[in-house]
């Protein structure tokens, strides 16, 4: 399971929980946000041809008890694209 979120944020900066997509995959995969849970994330992407290849990425869930908000963390080191998990069939590699 993976959840929307786009990081606009940066390297280590607040990705706040706020888009329609990432609440709403929350919502529907009851997830119980509390800090330090680590979650997997996809964003919309593209190869060089313009195929559809999302860009997936792993991140820590924190609060912010000034604003409110439930943010991420993305781990910078985690980025892959979707095509990296297959091999040459277009299996998923384990």
């Amino acid at each position: 399971m993976r959840i929307f979120l786009y990081p606009y944020a940066g390297v280590g900066g607040r990705n706040y929980l706020k888009d329609i997509g990432t609440l709403q995959d929350i919502q529907l995969n009851e997830i119980r946000l509390e800090e330090g849970l680590q979650l997997g994330f996809y964003c919309d992407d593209a190869d060089d041809t313009g195929k559809a290849d999302d860009l997936l990425f792993e991140g820590t869930v924190h609060f912010d008890s000034e604003k409110q908000k439930w943010f991420v963390i993305v781990d910078e080191s985690t980025y892959r694209h979707a095509s990296d998990l297959h091999d040459s069939t277009g299996y998923y590699q384990k």
